[in-house]
């Protein structure tokens, strides 16, 4: 039985990644205390298993005060034959105080006194255990719902098969790499388009922006080094039974080098292995 704990700081985008388990066919419980975890299972096992594509469980601050640190020795308790899953959500304190005081919501910690910058700073050290014993971690701060709904169905389930998923992920250093990036390759060495007027407003993906990239030999032999180490040690990463791989293409703004980058390593690597997705973090919408 495959079990998806949800768990990660307030207003990291936990209820959006719950809701898109939900579509993908998972049994959702949001806000469920850790001593009615058990009869979940057991209720789910006997119940509805095969009428959905798993169980999703969010674990939070609400009910991560008991027993959080033996969670997943507690999980592996209730039974053989489970899968599991730990995603935790993160994000950094200021994106984290900029949501919350654009909905106008009140962090959790904040009714027992705390500041909100002192309410965030303490949930992140409360929910350490979980976030060290998760099997992925996300880094909300840069991404959109919707860059954050194709992470869940690419790494949860896109890893319910044998295949590796494999995100190609464009993004700019200006705002930061990301987190949960296994490799992240700078693209900063070619030529930058931003410096020609009749360019600088089109992204990485314009024809323009192509030719004017395609027409160095620096950017062709960028691109087969990368996409030659790429199909040497994709095959050692899936020997070695990983689920996901994530791979960064950086270059400063997320716009020019590192689309075209991505979108033609993504292509490249299609071609070979299954679940490719590329994903423009940065990259001004069109």
């Amino acid at each position: 039985m495959r079990i998806v704990v949800v768990s990660g700081t307030s207003g990291s985008g936990k209820s959006s990644a719950l809701n898109q388990l939900e579509d993908l066919g998972y049994y959702c419980v949001d806000n469920l205390p850790i001593a009615l975890v058990s009869f979940l299972v057991e209720y789910f096992a006997r119940q509805t298993q095969g009428t959905y594509q798993g169980l999703a469980i969010c674990i939070d601050i609400r009910t991560a005060d008991a027993g959080v640190t033996d969670f997943r020795d507690y999980l592996k308790t209730l039974g053989q034959g489970l899968e599991l899953q730990l995603i935790f959500f993160d994000a950094t304190p200021q994106a984290l105080s900029k949501r919350f005081n654009e909905t106008r919501r009140r962090h959790p910690l904040s009714k027992s006194g705390h500041s909100l910058g002192d309410a965030i700073v303490l949930e992140r050290e409360l929910l350490e255990p979980l976030a060290s014993a998760a099997d992925l971690t996300v880094d909300t701060s840069e991404l959109s719902p919707y860059q954050l709904r194709q992470i869940i169905t690419q790494r949860v389930d896109g890893s319910s098969n044998s295949s590796l998923s494999i995100q190609v992920l464009s993004f700019g250093f200006k705002k930061g790499a990301p987190v949960d990036a296994d490799i992240i390759l700078d693209m900063r060495m070619l030529a930058n388009p931003h410096w020609d007027p009749d360019l600088r407003s089109h992204t990485g993906q314009a024809q323009e922006v192509i030719g004017f990239l395609e027409s160095h030999d620096q950017t062709h032999e960028v691109a087969t080094d990368i996409i030659d180490m790429l199909r040497r040690w994709i095959p050692m990463y899936q020997a070695s039974q990983r689920a996901y791989l994530s791979i960064g293409i950086g270059c400063t703004g997320g716009k020019h080098r590192s689309v075209y980058m991505a979108e033609r390593i993504g292509h490249a690597l299609a071609a070979e292995f299954a679940a490719v997705t590329v994903v423009h973090r940065d990259m001004p919408a069109s």
